[in-house]
């Protein structure tokens, strides 16, 4: 019977222990590349969701904001002067503003309202109270929060600041503060940032007619 010879050339099958090693290395770094994108992606996907919540909720505030101040109203009370003047209703600062409106439904109920917007910790917030032209600090103040996480705020005020009684007529023009007691401003706007992030400004127009 005759036996076969061995190679002792030939190749043996299987991998070396080098060969083993470097494999092992190799899917070890390929791993780290696929969990490095997958983060990354899962991370994006979180960004644009809070981006689209955001953006959610500030078009919803801006919206509520919009409809109080298209249907606030011109209201005047009497100064408690000898005059007797009639003083416009309304208030403008740089963080605050203040008017007379007709309440959300899901607010409260129908009449008047005297509504404040302004912000603070953090929070864009619209507080209101019935109104009643000879009281009107009368009743409780309620309030609903419009917005989280605002970093700055600044209203504007778009008209002619000189009262009727001037002497000189003044162009109308932006301010920060309104001081006119005699008219309210033709247009408001409101310059916002969240989280840090500038947002486009709100500019709505206040329709004139006194309130009689």
């Amino acid at each position: 019977m005759q036996m076969k010879s061995c190679d002792p050339n030939r190749r043996q099958a299987g991998f070396t222990l080098l060969e083993l090693v470097v494999a092992i290395t190799l899917m070890g770094l390929v791993l780290v590349m696929l969990y490095s994108g997958l983060r990354l992606g899962l991370n994006g996907w979180d960004s644009g969701e809070r981006r689209a919540e955001i953006t959610d909720r500030l078009r919803l505030a801006q919206e509520v904001l919009r409809r109080q101040l298209a249907q606030s109203m011109t209201v005047y009370r009497q100064a408690n002067n000898e005059q007797r003047e009639r003083i416009a209703v309304f208030s403008g600062e740089p963080n605050e503003i203040e008017f007379v409106a007709p309440m959300l439904t899901q607010l409260g109920q129908g009449g008047l309202y005297r509504v404040r917007v302004g912000a603070g910790n953090g929070r864009l917030w619209m507080r209101w109270r019935p109104y009643w032209p000879d009281d009107p600090d009368v009743g409780p103040e309620r309030e609903s929060i419009l917005l989280e996480g605002v970093s700055g705020l600044e209203w504007g005020y778009f008209g002619s600041d000189q009262s009727n009684g001037g002497e000189q007529s003044e162009p109308p023009r932006w301010r920060s503060e309104w001081t006119n007691p005699e008219r309210r401003p033709s247009l408001v706007r409101l310059n916002l940032s969240v989280d840090g992030a500038p947002w486009p400004d709100l500019t709505v127009a206040l329709v004139e007619g006194p309130l009689r």
